[in-house]
């Protein structure tokens, strides 16, 4: 387990890297300390690694320098999740697990600083987007409200000014410049889908046998053979995704589930046309 020092150090480099400031408050939040203990956490680190901060007047805080040597791991965007999630009651000991890991999208965290600002303190933020319709560069002012992990891609829930409708927008195609516009008109209350929670409903695939159905049901934790997920309406297709549900499969080896019929035809207003 690493030791308590390992971990704030650890929280300050991936906070002050990928939110691009930290102050003695993001400490003393973050592991409840006291102001006197958060500052003197940071004083450590300072003294330490004198070449990584320095301190920046007009944010009150501490901010990277350009010879900033990190002595944590900074190219995951999800070991910055994980040190800024809390770390209380942290388990005694690791289990033993290993995860498959596939090729995660590039993301440059000079894009990712800005629209973290920006969902922190409800901005419109104008920033360079890249898509497979539009292959250049163009500015978009956008207004974010939530990061979401797909399994493989990161993306961010905002409103799109240009479409004038809430869209998620993969993290790794933002490029170029932000510019701070204005507070933020729209936040996750006015999402509509965000707000709307939908039932996904997963069931054996009818082709297997009774045999093969009851394996499937159990595999999923199905009552009566059926599995009820709960998910916001804008996520949905993100679950379809990972269950590999976008797709009917040639064979009902290959396919094992299906979405219930009634189920389909209830969500099908909630998905990519």
């Amino acid at each position: 387990m690493p030791k308590t020092t390992d971990l704030r150090f650890n929280f300050i480099e991936q906070l002050i890297w990928w939110e691009g400031q930290i102050n003695a408050r993001h400490l003393s939040q973050q592991f409840n300390l006291t102001r006197q203990s958060a500052a003197a956490v940071l004083k450590q680190y300072r003294q330490q690694h004198p070449e990584n901060v320095i301190y920046h007047q007009s944010k009150k805080a501490f901010v990277p320098t350009k010879q900033f040597i990190p002595q944590n791991d900074l190219r995951d965007f999800s070991h910055y999740l994980q040190a800024t999630a809390t770390h209380n009651n942290i388990c005694a000991e690791m289990s033993k697990t290993i995860e498959v890991e596939a090729p995660l999208r590039n993301i440059n965290a000079e894009q990712v600083r800005p629209i973290l600002k920006a969902m922190r303190e409800q901005l419109a933020i104008d920033i360079g987007y890249i898509s497979l319709s539009s292959p250049d560069y163009l500015d978009r002012i956008i207004e974010p409200h939530t990061l979401i992990f797909d399994g493989l891609r990161w993306h961010v829930r905002a409103y799109c000014c240009k479409n004038k409708a809430f869209r998620d927008f993969t993290l790794s195609r933002f490029k170029g410049d932000a510019v701070i516009e204005r507070k933020a008109e729209y936040t996750a209350l006015q999402d509509t889908k965000w707000q709307t929670f939908i039932d996904v409903i997963i069931e054996p695939d009818p082709r297997l046998t009774a045999k093969q159905q009851e394996i499937i049901a159990n595999d999923f934790q199905m009552e009566n053979r059926q599995k009820t997920i709960r998910v916001r309406a804008a996520l949905a297709n993100y679950l379809i995704l990972r269950l590999r549900l976008d797709n009917d499969k040639n064979t009902p080896e290959e396919q094992q589930i299906i979405l219930s019929p009634e189920c389909k035809k209830k969500i099908k207003q909630y998905l990519p046309k």
